[in-house]
């Protein structure tokens, strides 16, 4: 079962690390990535290299030292 944005930054807000692939827009990814702020969760981003550099740029801004890219 696919979870929302809103479960996810939920997720996030409680602590949760999260694995997610890029097909996520830009703003949703930056949600979740933000949701984590104060929690210590990591957001992890399969196949980043479909993503803008602009774009990876805004999602890491989110939450600084707490987002991963994996580039397939």
């Amino acid at each position: 079962m696919s979870k929302t944005t809103s479960d996810l930054a939920l997720i996030a807000r409680s602590g949760g690390g999260i694995t997610i692939s890029s097909a996520k827009t830009t703003a949703d990814l930056s949600a979740i990535a933000k949701a984590g702020i104060g929690s210590g969760a990591f957001l992890i981003i399969r196949e980043a290299g479909k993503k803008t550099t602009a774009d990876l740029c805004a999602i890491a801004a989110a939450n600084p030292g707490h987002v991963l890219f994996e580039f397939d």
